[in-house]
């Protein structure tokens, strides 16, 4: 194999398209910190980046090895990156990956324990239980319902406040109000992924919550996930609890709108709509996190204007 066409191969395995889902939550805790008037350390921003990458890198690995090995991913579904089905890896190449990047995030993880301490080693712990326990076979969440829950909790809120945490060395409203509302998109992108593969799943006899609520129950979840993540900042910027820069966030509703109608719409059967869907959601996941980014260090600039 080519060296470029091994890097593309390897590349398709992490499934970069949903590190937004990490890296945003990352950058969004450090512009928090600095919104609320805190000395930023660059290097270790950088290093928090740099840790939730890799260890989201290494989730998407170990989820295609035990989907694969259960029989979950196999020829005719869409789940996973797709490269153990076709064969283009081995199941021992991903597991020994995964390895790999969970090793990198946890020497990424070093400096910004000895700056943050116990608490920070907490934030890691419970993220590592729900990234990792994911889709361990017959236990994890994904096989008990869970997997929204798991992933809005490590992903939505753990790293966020953990970013935040690692700057100010304390937790604040805006940050975990911030964290709520990009941690239900997260949950978007997974729940929308369990609607495109609810039938896959049902022969395997995997548990998700589509499968328990069925398909009205699933768009009325959905539908409410990414209308919650509007309305939040909505209801804290009235409270006075967010400043009204993260009201940015409304210029993505373009965005949203459209993919809540075609969710709304499709059918079971509809698996090339839901598989975009997927993709849909992230982009908006992306879009939203940038702008309600952008609302909070404009707020901290104009502030300093002034």
């Amino acid at each position: 194999m080519k060296p470029w066409h091994s890097i593309k191969l390897w590349w398709r395995a992490l499934r970069p398209i949903s590190f937004p889902a990490s890296a945003v939550p990352a950058l969004l805790g450090v512009a928090l910190a600095w919104q609320a008037g805190v000395a930023i350390r660059v290097d270790l921003a950088v290093m928090t980046l740099f840790g939730a990458v890799a260890v989201h890198a290494a989730v998407n690995l170990l989820q295609d090895y035990f989907d694969f090995k259960n029989g979950i991913d196999r020829a005719g579904t869409l789940g996973g990156s797709g490269v153990l089905v076709e064969g283009s890896l081995t199941p021992r190449d991903i597991l020994v990956a995964s390895i790999y990047f969970f090793a990198i995030s946890a020497v990424a993880a070093l400096p910004l324990v000895a700056r943050a301490g116990m608490p920070l080693i907490l934030i890691i712990a419970g993220g590592f239980v729900a990234g990792a326990g994911y889709a361990v076979p017959g236990k994890g969440f994904k096989y008990r319902a869970l997997g929204d829950a798991a992933v809005f909790l490590a992903f939505g809120i753990g790293i966020t406040l953990g970013s935040y945490f690692i700057q100010a060395r304390s937790i604040s409203w805006s940050a975990v109000l911030c964290a709520f509302s990009f941690g239900l998109l997260v949950d978007g992108i997974l729940h929308a992924n369990n609607m495109r593969d609810a039938e896959d799943d049902l022969k395997v006899g995997l548990r998700t919550l589509v499968s328990i609520i069925g398909t009205k129950g699933s768009r009325i979840f959905f539908a409410s996930l990414i209308a919650g993540a509007y309305v939040i900042p909505l209801v804290a910027v009235a409270a006075r609890a967010l400043p009204p820069g993260v009201l940015l966030t409304l210029i993505t509703l373009p965005l949203a709108i459209p993919l809540l109608r075609d969710v709304w719409r499709a059918q079971p059967s509809d698996r090339p709509v839901m598989a975009l869907a997927v993709d849909r959601t992230a982009k908006l996941s992306l879009a939203f996190g940038i702008a309600m980014m952008a609302g909070v260090v404009s707020t901290r600039l104009l502030k300093d204007l002034i």
